[in-house]
């Protein structure tokens, strides 16, 4: 009841005429929120910050702020690269590099090597062996025409034409010694020397050919003006020509000689390479075992496999170029040299022969030179491997000794007086006194000879190309099978790094 009645008056005073007035609002200025308990642990954050560093390592960390944010990626790599995942990436890298380059480097070395081959194959040794042809066409080119002087009668069709067939092969083996020397390459040293010689000779063999047309002219009308025609142009031929055709004939062996014993040596630096990859796949091993305590990884077992199959290929074709240019090569180079030698020593003792004969000189010149000849064809011969044609070289043989025969026998008839006979003994091509003349047993030597530096001939290229097939395809196999061996080893780690992620 008491409260009713305090309400009742409450309400008298409210609804009386006076309002009563509440105290006016004005709102405050938003203040900022502070979070106590973050700003009373704030001091935890001064001690998480890392105290700058000294030293190597502060003048690192001042080198990667300076670079922005490059540096910043050169610091986080770097941070990368020193945990365990990014060492491993690191030495796979570096063991893929490695693993590239040497093979990269071996197929290289070994195309170059086969390019090189193919070039001596097919320029070098041709170039060699035109060189060959021009100096024994020239001197088989005197001996014909000195021989046709004491022929009896007139010179035949047949010689003229064997001499004249000589003088046009001499012409077209300078030609290709030319063209040759530039597809081959030549030494700097000599391609200048070279091509002087081969001038020289082409120019002065317009000079012999028209002394000895004037001697033949003199002798066909009885003019014994024919033989000084003939001496100047075979002293022409022998002293100038044949010395320049010699030196030319040297210098293309001897760039044979040279290349193919620089290309049959072993391939000792991207040999190294490959046997540096080789240790890099075991060294990786090693690291593996030691990171994850597994001692084989097939991925690595195969690469390295590869790697060796590789090298086992490229020692077995350096072994067998090497063999094939050094023994082979060697001797039958040395088989040509001597037939060669011997056949250009026999053809100016024939023409010495001949001169004897025109102006009748006595003494033991001819004797000496001629036996001194026989020593040089017999050691030529002897020099022969039993594989050579052994009926060839018999007939040889027989013909080297029936010609120094001849020449005792007509070197006596000359002594005696009888001329003609020794004419006959000396160009008949019929049998004298039953037996062979030294035209006949000087014919079937130089044929003989012929034929023997042709067979070694064909055995020093077989020599050459024995090398080529033997470096043939060792240089994309290499490349093939270094690249399996770079994916071997990263399937072969793949499983490690998946360990990490």
């Amino acid at each position: 009841m008491a409260r009713m009645e305090a309400a009742g008056e409450a309400r008298g005073r409210t609804g009386g005429g006076s309002r009563v007035k509440l105290p006016r609002f004005s709102p405050r200025k938003s203040q900022p929120v502070v979070d106590l308990q973050e700003h009373e642990d704030a001091w935890l954050d001064s001690l998480e910050e890392a105290p700058p560093r000294t030293g190597l390592r502060g003048l690192r960390d001042k080198f990667y702020d300076s670079l922005g944010g490059t540096g910043r990626w050169m610091g986080n790599a770097w941070s990368f690269l020193t945990t365990s995942v990014g060492r491993l990436l690191a030495l796979m890298v570096l063991l893929s590099v490695m693993l590239l380059a040497s093979g990269y480097a071996m197929s290289q070395s070994g195309q170059s090597r086969e390019n090189a081959l193919e070039t001596l194959l097919s320029a070098t040794e041709p170039t060699s062996n035109s060189a060959h042809t021009l100096y024994t066409s020239l001197s088989q080119a005197d001996t014909l025409a000195t021989t046709s002087f004491v022929q009896p009668g007139l010179q035949t069709a047949e010689s003229h034409r064997r001499y004249v067939a000589t003088i046009d092969k001499a012409v077209i083996a300078a030609d290709e010694v030319v063209r040759g020397s530039a597809v081959a390459g030549a030494h700097a040293e000599h391609s200048a020397e070279v091509q002087e010689l081969v001038r020289d000779i082409q120019r002065m063999l317009p000079q012999y050919t028209g002394l000895m047309e004037r001697a033949q002219a003199n002798q066909r009308v009885g003019n014994p003006l024919g033989v000084a025609y003939m001496t100047q142009a075979s002293t022409l031929m022998r002293e100038t020509m044949l010395a320049k055709a010699e030196r030319l004939l040297n210098i293309t062996r001897d760039q044979v000689d040279d290349e193919m014993r620089r290309l049959t040596l072993p391939q000792f630096v991207p040999l190294s390479g490959l046997l540096a990859g080789i240790a890099a796949l075991v060294f990786t091993q090693w690291v593996l075992w030691r990171m994850f305590r597994r001692r084989l990884n097939r991925g690595f077992l195969v690469s390295t496999a590869l790697m060796l199959a590789a090298t086992v290929w490229v020692i077995s074709a350096n072994s067998a170029a090497w063999i094939a240019g050094t023994h082979g090569f060697e001797a039958a180079s040395h088989q040509f040299e001597q037939l060669t030698s011997a056949r250009i020593t026999a053809q100016e003792t024939r023409t010495t022969e001949t001169l004897t004969l025109l102006t009748r000189r006595m003494g033991d010149r001819s004797a000496t030179e001629m036996g001194d000849t026989a020593d040089e064809v017999t050691r030529a011969l002897d020099t022969l491997p039993p594989s050579a044609d052994e009926e060839l070289v018999a007939t040889t043989r027989r013909a080297l000794t029936d010609w120094r025969v001849s020449h005792s026998r007509m070197m006596t008839a000359l002594q005696q007086g009888d001329y003609e006979h020794a004419v006959d003994i000396a160009a008949s091509q019929e049998l004298v006194d039953a037996s062979p003349s030294a035209a006949t047993s000087f014919h079937t030597l130089d044929k003989g000879l012929a034929d023997l530096i042709s067979q070694s001939r064909t055995d020093l290229r077989s020599h050459i190309t024995n090398s080529l097939k033997a470096s043939d395809s060792v240089a994309p196999g290499v490349m093939v099978l270094t690249i399996l061996a770079f994916l071997m080893a990263w399937i072969g780690v793949r499983p490690r790094i998946q360990e990490y992620l």
